[in-house]
């Protein structure tokens, strides 16, 4: 697995609160290589006077990015034996700037629903995933767990134990002082989350990792090849995004236990399943990183409610 570009001194930052939906970079600069890439202050992220800059080669199955406040890596891997291919994508948010959600319908959220990439293009968000695609839920008469947006709770119905199945409603939440957690469905209600300051808390599950321990993944439900994508905390502003491709010729996808062991190997502290199959997305200035049984860019075809972002340009 290829090495992260991000230096072991950028896992003590800490991010604040969300920024503003409006925020975008005055200029955005493409390099034709690697070594294009102008280099990082002892921060880790560019001068706030040299805009942001970018790379992206999707035969290379690399895509970088940074900034003043974000540094985005995604890579591509890929075994033959089990047949998988798998993208990480390791975020780092400076102080003051962290992880967001965009909705298709920003006054009526999870009313309607549009794709991914028309969501991120709309929005110009650099790098964006799908999240847990609670309107489904809503629309076939279902819990739909603890859904936070923008420190608003849309619905608080979720189970009151432990439900072996997927989703089973556990939750991510994100903070305004750079925070972030996983919890089990019962056991941090909305109004428990809201009192805290919650910003955003998506609801699907289960947990894959808390306290840097992998829970018992054995369930049967847990334990088919499908398409996943999964969000892991290392530490307050530093994410670890995994999406693993599935039904596909050249990768016939993964069980959670797997997702676990990936991302306890890169870090984690902690980590949540995230809605996968063809709702699995994952976005580079609005562009699937996902390879076409032909080998060409995949092209996400479900609309959802809303994707998870960083960066804007």
């Amino acid at each position: 697995m290829r090495k992260s570009l991000f230096f072991l001194s950028l896992l003590m930052l800490i991010a604040l609160p969300l920024i503003p939906s409006g925020a975008a970079l005055a200029e955005l600069h493409r390099a034709q290589t690697t070594d294009e890439l102008p280099e990082v202050l002892d921060s880790g992220f560019l001068a706030e006077s040299d805009g942001g800059w970018y790379y992206q080669n999707h035969e290379e199955g690399l895509w970088i990015y940074l900034s003043s406040t974000e540094r985005v890596e995604i890579t591509r891997n890929q075994t033959t034996s089990p047949k998988m291919t798998w993208y990480v994508a390791d975020i780092v948010c400076r102080r003051g700037t962290t992880l967001f959600t965009r909705s298709w319908n920003e006054k009526k959220p999870g009313k309607t629903q549009g794709l991914p990439q028309d969501i991120a293009q709309r929005d110009h968000v650099v790098f964006a995933m799908s999240g847990d695609f609670y309107s489904y839920r809503v629309k076939h008469d279902r819990y739909p767990g603890v859904i936070i947006r923008d420190g608003s709770a849309i619905y608080k119905k979720t189970y009151s134990k432990y439900v072996r199945a997927v989703p089973n409603l556990d939750t991510i939440a994100f903070f305004p002082s750079g925070k972030a957690e996983v919890n089990e469905s019962h056991e941090v209600s909305a109004k428990e989350y809201l009192s805290r300051g919650a910003e955003t808390v998506l609801a699907f599950g289960p947990v894959l990792l808390r306290n840097g321990e992998i829970p018992d993944l054995s369930y049967k439900d847990f334990t088919h090849l499908e398409p996943r994508l999964c969000l892991g905390i290392v530490e307050d502003g530093h994410y670890i995004a995994l999406l693993v491709e599935g039904r596909k010729t050249h990768s016939d996808g993964a069980t959670l236990q797997t997702c676990a062991q990936i991302l306890q190997d890169l870090g984690c502290d902690a980590a949540l399943n995230l809605d996968g199959g063809n709702t699995a997305a994952m976005l580079f200035l609005s562009e699937s990183v996902q390879l076409s049984n032909s080998g060409g860019v995949d092209v996400n075809d479900r609309p959802i409610p809303d994707i998870i972002g960083v960066g804007t340009y």
